[in-house]
C-alpha cells in the first residue's frame, strides 16, 4: 500500500469571466405575463376559502440559526439579552412585549420596537446612564420572534407555517421538507425518479418560486440555480403574512443515466440540452460526453410507442439550440464506469478502471509512468465531484523514492491524478475540453486547472 506525504491546499474561485459563462447555461426566465401572475392570486383565494382543511405547521422549534441582517428591526416576541459589565455585572434576558417594550431596571420600560439591535443598545445605554456610573452596556438578540407565513403551490404540505424571523423562501422550503417522511418520487412510465431539489416540493413543482407580500410579488428565484450553484438571487427574508408560492412545472423533462442528479426538470424557453445537463449536475465522468439519446412518446395509434433521437454532442456541426425538448421527453445519458483519471506528464494520459486497493503509483504505472521533464514532487490528487472550493492533495513522489516519511493517500472512483510537467503549467481551454465534461463539471475543472498552473 502506498505511503506518501501530502498537504492540502484550498483552490479559490476562478475569474469572474467563468461565472459569466455560467449565465449562458442558466438564463433568467422571461418576464411572466399578467395571466401567469394571476396564478398566485387564484391559489391564495382557494387556500383562504378552504384553510380550515389545512394544518398549521410550527417549524420555529427547528434547530436552525438564520443570519439576520444588521438592518433587522426588533418587535414583539424577540428575546434580547442586556449585558452590564464594570462596577455592575449582570446579564438580563428579556422579551419584547406586545407593546414593543422591554423592562430594564432601573430604567424601567423602554420601547425598542422598530429599532435595530445597535440602535436599541445605544438607546438602552443612554437610559441606564441616567441611573448608573462606571459600567458598559451590550445588547444582543438571543432568539428572533415568530412569524406566520404561507407555503403554497406545488408543495407537498401547503398551509400556514410558524417560523422564526430571518427565514427566507429557500430556508422555508428546505425546513418544511423535514416534515416530509416519505421520499419524493415521480412516476414516469417505467420507473420512479427522485426529485433533485427539495423534499417539500411535489413532482409537479417547477423551477420558479415567488415571494408575495401584501398582494405584490417582491421576489422571484430559480431553484435550478440554488441546486446547481447555490445562487439565491431574488431570495428575501420573510415578513409576517408573506406567502411563498412554488409554480407548476409546465415543461417537464426527465434525465436518467450518468449524471450527478437524475430527476425531473423544467425546461424554460430557450433552454438547451446543455442547460438540462447542468441542472442534472453534469456528466459524472471527466471525459468528453459524446452522444445522448432522447426518448419521445409517439402519438396514440403509432406503430411504436416511442421514438429515439440521438444527439451527438461531440459533433462540431451540432447546435444545441436547434433541438427543442417536448414535455415528457426522457434524456438518457450514458452510464459511467468507475474510473480514475491520470493526466499530465505520463506516457499514456487516460482514464483507468478503478481497482479496490490500488494507490496513486499503481494508477500512474498503468499509464506508463512519468515522462521527463516531470515535477514528481507535486503530483496533484483531486477528488470528485469537483466544487468551487475544491481542495486537492499533493503527493511527493520524489520524497517517496528517496525514502522520506509518508502517509496514506486514498484513491476513490472519479479522482483525478495530475502529474505536472516541469516548469510547464497545465491549463487551457483546448486541453480542458478534451478531459472535462461537456457541461457542469467543465467549469469546475477550468477553475481547478487554472489554479494548478499558477
Amino acid at each position: 500500500m502506498l505511503e506518501s506525504r501530502m498537504r492540502t491546499r484550498s483552490i479559490p474561485l476562478a475569474m469572474s469571466m467563468l461565472l459569466a459563462v455560467l449565465m449562458i447555461f442558466l438564463p433568467s426566465g422571461p418576464a411572466r405575463s399578467q395571466e401567469d401572475v394571476s396564478d398566485f392570486t387564484q391559489t391564495f383565494q382557494v387556500f383562504m376559502q378552504s384553510r380550515d382543511a389545512f394544518r398549521l405547521f410550527d417549524i420555529s422549534a427547528e434547530d436552525v440559526v438564520y443570519a439576520l441582517p444588521l438592518t433587522y428591526q426588533l418587535g414583539p416576541g424577540d428575546i434580547v439579552q442586556v449585558i452590564l459589565t464594570g462596577m455592575i455585572a449582570d446579564a438580563l434576558v428579556v422579551q419584547v412585549g406586545p407593546q414593543g417594550d422591554i423592562f430594564v431596571p432601573p430604567a424601567g420600560l423602554l420601547e425598542v420596537e422598530g429599532m435595530t439591535v445597535q440602535e436599541a443598545r445605544d438607546y438602552v445605554d443612554g437610559e441606564l446612564g441616567k441611573y448608573l456610573l462606571n459600567y458598559h452596556c451590550a445588547l444582543q438578540l438571543l432568539k428572533a420572534k415568530r412569524i406566520k407565513v404561507y407555503l403554497l403551490g406545488q408543495v407537498r404540505q401547503p398551509g400556514q407555517y410558524i417560523a422564526l424571523a430571518g427565514t427566507s423562501a429557500v430556508s422555508l422550503i428546505q425546513t418544511a421538507g423535514s416534515l416530509v417522511t416519505n421520499p419524493l418520487t415521480v412516476n414516469f412510465d417505467e420507473r420512479t425518479v427522485t426529485h433533485p431539489y427539495f423534499r417539500a416540493l411535489t413532482s409537479g413543482a417547477g423551477r420558479w418560486v415567488e415571494i408575495w407580500r401584501k398582494g405584490e410579488r417582491v421576489g422571484r428565484l430559480d431553484l435550478a440555480r440554488v441546486a446547481i450553484r447555490g445562487f439565491v438571487e431574488g431570495d428575501a427574508m420573510l415578513e409576517d403574512g408573506d406567502a411563498v408560492y412554488v409554480t407548476a412545472n409546465s415543461h417537464p423533462v426527465v434525465v436518467r443515466g450518468g449524471v450527478s442528479r437524475p430527476g425531473t426538470y423544467e425546461m424554460r424557453q430557450g433552454d438547451t440540452v446543455l442547460d438540462l445537463l447542468a441542472q442534472a449536475g453534469g456528466y459524472k465522468s471527466m471525459m468528453m460526453l459524446g452522444a445522448v439519446d432522447v426518448e419521445r412518446q409517439n402519438p396514440a395509434g403509432s406503430e411504436t410507442p416511442t421514438t429515439k433521437i440521438t444527439l451527438n454532442l461531440a459533433d462540431s456541426q451540432f447546435r444545441p439550440k436547434d433541438f427543442e425538448f417536448q414535455p415528457g421527453d426522457i434524456l438518457r445519458v450514458p452510464e459511467v464506469r468507475d474510473q480514475v483519471y491520470v493526466l499530465g506528464a505520463v506516457w499514456m494520459p487516460q482514464p483507468v478502471d478503478f481497482h479496490e486497493g490500488w494507490n496513486a503509483l499503481d494508477y500512474i504505472a498503468a499509464t506508463g509512468g512519468p515522462v521527463a521533464p516531470t515535477d514528481t514532487s507535486s503530483i496533484r490528487i483531486i477528488s470528485f465531484p469537483m466544487t468551487d472550493q475544491q481542495g486537492y492533495n499533493v503527493l511527493d513522489m520524489k520524497s517517496l523514492i528517496l525514502g522520506g516519511e509518508v502517509q496514506n493517500v486514498p484513491i476513490e472512483p472519479g479522482d483525478m491524478i495530475y502529474v505536472p510537467w516541469k516548469n510547464q503549467p497545465f491549463y487551457g481551454v483546448g486541453t480542458t475540453n478534451a478531459i472535462a465534461t461537456i457541461l457542469g463539471q467543465t467549469l469546475g475543472i477550468l477553475r481547478i486547472i487554472n489554479d494548478l498552473g499558477g
